[in-house]
């Protein structure tokens, strides 16, 4: 059963997240900390698989706390939860290497769908911002007069290529080594290879990429 750390400060927010979580037969929280000092002590002391963090706590806000959690989590992944806006704040969290975005008034619509995805290897932002990233994404290559979509795809493998319509229909990293009978450390080589030849910055531009195509 995969463990999760929650940090929030507000203890009604704690105590929900906590609650939705343990529905699940599959996740179970192992902690709950109102400070980041007390997270990551907590984080250094039970590695849990997942940690969903809120942005704003009383000692640590905004872009910080995206730094500090991610660093301390290694290579584990990283919910953030916030009040704030995800057409601000979402791909931003993601370069700085949080592999989902989740605003706290959709989180009992969303929470357990971004849990799913992170912990089966992918990354998560809502329906509303992978659209928003999927339409900057075309609109940038189609500056690249010289880099057409097309012809990169002509590029990728057959393999690379079925693990790219893999991605477009929503298949997490786990679910696409069953489905081929590959180990998960090679379907992220293959989606390593497929960012590089398709010019392509992060691990949700693969994903918006991959949705176009669908």
């Amino acid at each position: 059963m995969d463990k999760i750390l929650i940090i929030d400060d507000h203890d009604i927010v704690r105590f929900a997240l906590q609650t939705l979580i343990n529905t699940s037969q599959t996740y179970q929280v192992l902690d709950a900390q109102s400070s980041m000092a007390a997270g990551l002590a907590s984080i250094q002391r039970f590695k849990p698989d997942l940690v969903v963090c809120d942005m704003s706590l009383g000692d640590s806000k905004g872009l910080d706390t995206m730094r500090t959690v991610v660093q301390a989590q290694g290579p584990r992944p990283v919910l953030m939860l916030s009040m704030h806006d995800e057409m601000i704040y979402a791909e931003q969290a993601l370069a700085l290497g949080a592999k989902g975005y989740l605003m706290k008034e959709r989180a009992q619509e969303f929470l357990l769908q971004a849990i799913d995805k992170l912990l089966g290897g992918d990354v998560w932002v809502s329906p509303q911002v992978n659209t928003y990233l999927l339409n900057g994404l075309m609109k940038r290559k189609s500056r690249q007069v010289d880099v057409q979509p097309v012809k990169q795809v002509n590029h990728l493998s057959q393999r690379e290529i079925e693990v790219l319509e893999k991605i477009g229909a929503g298949k997490t990293t786990k679910e696409i080594a069953y489905d081929f009978g590959l180990s998960p450390r090679t379907v992220d080589i293959h989606r390593a290879n497929i960012k590089k030849k398709l010019n392509l910055r992060s691990s949700a531009e693969i994903i918006a990429f991959a949705l176009s195509r669908t």
